[in-house]
């Protein structure tokens, strides 16, 4: 619920990550009931404004300088606002996205974005060509009235409208603004919200795109584009395949072209103000791009980036044949090939390799220089990059808890490590349960090996024994060292640890693993001494 005190102190919270040490986030934290109640009026009353005088602006140059990016920046106090509304209202905008839009939508970054489009590639082998396109200058030329339309239609509380129009029309007489009060636009870049303003400008779009903007319904026009299409196939034929498939006859591409409209758009990838579509042809992809451009002006005002590229993934050239450095296309800062392999662009990996030259001639060392380009470094993570990091010495050096850890995970087993069991969970104590049944296991192998973690009072390493088992009992959840809760369920194959120095001399005395497979529940009993063990039934 927004009306509420706790709702800004949440906002308070999210605003201020990884930005805890700025001078004005402490000292809005040091008066934080105040703070939050100041907010909070200003929304009760709907008397929250932004006025032209409380942006500042910021020009940074990105792309080696190439490209300038204009910042609107804004105090602290607004960031919070715009946190309090957007915290409850963000998941009723965001349902209604396109499932293929990235960006701002929670589990919905450029990295999912990224590994859906390699495993769609590798999916669908029939995908050979991309359309990558985008708005020119998006933030500055959306219209105002698309995003506050759109959120008319799933916002119902007129408060929370009032301060999302507030937001909206703060543009208005600035120089994020277009100065024309007919029919204003643009958007802050650098604020939160101005995100999500942005993906709604373009979030009918996308349902119109799957459609192909109604031209599914209307035969006349499907008659004539597909006139079109045959035209532009005929025009651009250079391989033997294109030859082939003229050599089939017009009604063949016609209907060819009639299914591909009913189908639709399928592999569509919308990241802010970056389109990417897969399809099987390249000719059908040009008409698309037509089609998208004329919505865009028509319907948006905006207009489309004139680097806008179709090409093969394959990236295949009929002169020269195939090519492994032609292959694939760039979005988001990652190089996607036709196999699905994923490589960081070749801009990514230049400003790395400047950045750790700079560091050196600096005298710092490898190590400084990693924590300094993580955020870069992050991006190299996420793909199939760890040649370039190991190379450049960027791996990140693993701590002696991880690498105490990853011994203990070893198991003697082909097994995977995630199917570790807590040892504990698995026992029967006739004291507190009546059904032995609800803990019978199948015990598959076994092995004596030495302890990492026990030791004798000589520095020698305990015995410990290792068990691999399918569990036949009942199905449980218990929770982990780390408070995530861990199945356990019949049919599954598990291994676990155990000392027990009676498991131990049974294993060695009592039976060997030429009887197993065998059923078993591992017990619990009393000795005379009143002293638990563990033993076999």
């Amino acid at each position: 619920m927004v009306g509420t005190k706790e709702n800004f102190k949440v906002a308070h919270y999210c605003a201020s990550r990884r930005k805890k040490r700025r001078k004005e986030v402490k000292a809005f934290e040091s008066n934080l009931d105040e703070n939050a109640e100041s907010l909070l009026q200003l929304f009760l009353t709907g008397t929250y404004q932004i006025r032209p005088e409380d942006y500042s602006y910021k020009t940074i140059l990105e792309k080696k300088g190439k490209k300038a990016r204009f910042l609107s920046m804004l105090q602290y106090e607004h960031h919070v606002f715009h946190w309090g509304i957007l915290n409850p209202a963000e998941h009723i905008i965001c349902r209604s996205f396109d499932e293929r839009t990235f960006a701002c939508v929670l589990g919905r970054g450029q990295h999912q974005m990224v590994k859906m489009i390699a495993a769609d590639i590798a999916a669908h082998p029939e995908l050979k060509a991309f359309a990558n396109l985008d708005v020119s200058k998006m933030y500055a030329n959306v219209p105002i009235d698309v995003p506050k339309q759109y959120l008319r239609r799933h916002i119902k509380d007129p408060l929370l409208m009032k301060s999302f129009d507030a937001v909206l029309d703060s543009s208005i007489g600035t120089p994020m603004g277009n100065g024309d009060l007919e029919h204003p636009a643009g958007l802050a870049i650098g604020l939160k919200i101005s995100t999500i303003n942005a993906n709604m400008a373009l979030a009918q779009f996308t349902h119109d795109l799957r459609r192909l903007f109604g031209l599914q319904g209307n035969e006349t026009l499907i008659r004539m584009m597909a006139a079109q299409y045959v035209d532009a196939k005929r025009a651009t034929a250079k391989t033997d395949e294109d030859r082939a498939e003229l050599a089939k006859g017009e009604d063949y591409l016609i209907r060819k072209f009639r299914g591909y409209v009913l189908r639709g758009i399928k592999f569509p990838y919308c990241f802010m103000d970056n389109l990417l579509i897969l399809h099987e042809d390249k000719t059908f992809l040009h008409m698309v791009t037509d089609w998208i451009a004329l919505y865009w002006g028509a319907e948006l005002r905006m207009t489309m980036n004139e680097k806008w590229q179709v090409g093969s993934i394959a990236g295949d050239c009929p002169e020269k044949g195939p090519s492994r450095y032609s292959d694939g296309f760039t979005i988001v800062g990652y190089r996607i090939f036709k196999d699905g392999h994923i490589r960081a662009s070749k801009m990514v990996k230049e400003d790395i390799k400047r950045k750790i030259r700079k560091g050196l001639k600096m005298g710092l060392t490898y190590d400084q220089i990693r924590r300094a380009i993580s955020s870069q470094l992050g991006t190299m993570v996420h793909a199939n990059s760890i040649n370039f990091i190991n190379k450049y010495h960027m791996e990140k050096r693993e701590r002696l808890g991880a690498k105490i850890n990853k011994r203990k995970s070893q198991c003697p087993f082909d097994i995977p490590h995630t199917q570790k069991r807590q040892f504990e969970r698995l026992l029967f104590d006739p004291e507190v349960e009546a059904n032995e049944d609800d803990f019978l296991m199948e015990l598959r192998a076994y092995s004596v090996i030495d302890s990492i973690q026990e030791f004798n009072d000589d520095g020698s390493p305990k015995k410990c024994l290792a068990i691999m088992f399918e569990w036949k009992g009942k199905q449980f959840t218990y929770q982990n060292e780390k408070g995530k809760d861990v199945l356990v369920e019949p049919g599954q194959v598990y291994y676990a640890y155990t000392g027990s120095k009676v498991l131990i001399e049974q294993t060695e005395t009592e039976f060997s693993e030429e009887d197993l497979p065998a059923d078993t529940v591992i017990q619990v009993a009393v000795n005379q001494r009143k002293k638990k063990f563990y033993k076999f039934t």
